[in-house]
């Protein structure tokens, strides 16, 4: 099992969480319709970002901190990170 995700844009408006080495199952998909794409104004991958990590935080207390690779959840959660794939 890899310890990298992916956080990736694979079409417009639908964002999912994987692991690098299992492209094709993600764990989880984020869609966002018609109209939310309208109103969010290209900003999709970015509140797709904020969901997974208010999720990831939410489970904070249940999740040993330790197993995770300490640079990934940096990038991860560094706000200034432009990137459309996140390691």
């Amino acid at each position: 099992m890899t310890k990298y995700l992916e956080l990736v844009e694979v079409s417009e408006g639908v964002v999912v969480l994987r692991r690098s080495d299992a492209k094709d199952a993600p764990i989880v998909k984020i869609e966002f319709s018609k109209d939310v794409k309208a109103l969010l104004n290209g900003m999709e991958f970015d509140v797709a970002k904020e969901m997974i990590k208010a999720g990831i935080e939410t489970l904070n207390a249940d999740i040993d901190l330790e197993t995770f690779d300490e640079e990934l959840m940096e990038t991860f959660f560094r706000k200034d990170n432009d990137n459309r794939v996140v390691h």
